[in-house]
């Protein structure tokens, strides 16, 4: 019994001890000496950095904007499997970047969000008779290399619906960003 009260009051003690306040600091010691040069790097070929085949090189578009006239539809309005798209020209696009990278796409949703495409957007809206209208707008796209002058991206946006007598209503923007090697 008395080696717990030791042990009790030893605890106490260790866990309520103050300490007093902070010496003043002790005098400068003397320097260091420097340390040897690392090997520079070697410059890879055309542009990239490191050994040719190593690092990944990237590039991302300026905002690309597809207003609501520059959609084009495929097949006919409001037929099954219609839909619009459009092709813009991205010269960034190589032969390279298309063997040994990965393109990706951004769409910017109105308060200035950027989402990974595939996009898709579920939307409804009242009808003349007062009926729920409702759908979904996929955003997607593509893109290939046509020549030495670069490539092309292919944006496409799909009525779940197919309902393609309604155009596009608004300006959307856009972002490609490759990767490769």
């Amino acid at each position: 019994m008395k080696k717990l009260i030791f042990l009790f009051a030893a605890a106490t003690l260790a866990l309520t001890s103050c300490e007093g306040p902070m010496g003043p600091p002790g005098p400068q010691g003397m320097p260091g000496q420097n340390g040897q040069d690392g090997q520079d790097g070697r410059d890879g070929q055309n542009g990239q950095n490191g050994r040719d085949g190593e690092g990944t090189n990237w590039f991302k578009t300026n905002p690309i904007t597809i207003r609501t006239r520059d959609w084009q539809l495929d097949g006919n309005a409001g037929d099954l499997n219609s839909y619009y798209y459009c092709k813009v020209r991205v010269p960034q696009l190589t032969q390279h970047i298309y063997n040994t990278g990965s393109v990706v796409a951004y769409i910017e949703n109105l308060d200035g969000k950027k989402n990974g495409m595939p996009f898709v957007y579920h939307r409804g809206d009242v009808g003349k008779n007062g009926e729920d209208i409702l759908w979904t707008e996929t955003y997607d796209f593509d893109f290939y290399v046509e020549d030495s002058t670069g490539g092309w991206v292919t944006f496409y946006l799909t009525y779940s619906d197919f309902n393609t007598q309604v155009n596009p209503e608004e300006d959307k923007t856009f972002y490609i960003v490759a990767f490769w090697q």
